[in-house]
């Protein structure tokens, strides 16, 4: 007789998300360093110009939600731009880990429940405000980055490379 389905709390699980895709982001890093260079800047028509764009994107993303909007330094964020250095691309995978493990780790219900002021402007240059709870943030943070990585994915293969991809069942608190 199998046994029961392994319950876990919201904390537990947004934590595993967190490092989940934390440690999957370093495969779509070796596997983007590994096409050459022209390849990976060259513009491909998709969300953001070339491939290694789409991965500053999700990048910067996590700078904006994880460090900027929670500190509320989102008037002095600067976005990440390409072309960036391979070792600078490193630090910043490895600088995003850092925040990323440290926001999972200092997770209560509580601290999900937190609402941030967020403030920006839209595509046409319009500011905008609104009130958005951590746990919002971070599960629009695991959506937009597995869209992008679905992005590029397709673009992996459209060059007859493996994509990168790794299995949920490989998280810490698969059953």
């Amino acid at each position: 007789m199998a046994s029961p389905p392994k319950r876990v709390g919201e904390v537990v699980l947004t934590r595993a998300w967190i490092d989940w895709l934390v440690d999957t982001r370093e495969g779509y890093l070796a596997s983007l360093l590994r096409l050459p260079r022209k390849e990976r800047l060259r513009d491909r028509g998709a969300s953001f110009p070339s491939m290694q764009d789409i991965f500053l994107h999700v990048l910067d993303n996590n700078v904006w939600w994880f460090e900027s909007v929670p500190r509320d330094r989102q008037s002095s964020h600067r976005p990440l731009k390409s072309p960036m250095s391979d070792k600078e691309l490193r630090r910043q995978v490895q600088r995003i880990a850092r925040v990323s493990r440290q926001l999972a780790m200092s997770l209560t219900p509580a601290a999900l429940d937190r609402a941030y002021v967020v403030r920006g402007t839209k595509g046409d240059g319009t500011p905008f405000e609104m009130r958005m709870n951590l746990r919002t943030i971070i599960w629009h943070m695991i959506e937009e980055e597995l869209q992008h990585r679905g992005e590029l994915n397709a673009l992996f293969w459209q060059q007859d490379v493996d994509a990168p991809t790794q299995s949920w069942f490989r998280s810490s608190i698969a059953g």
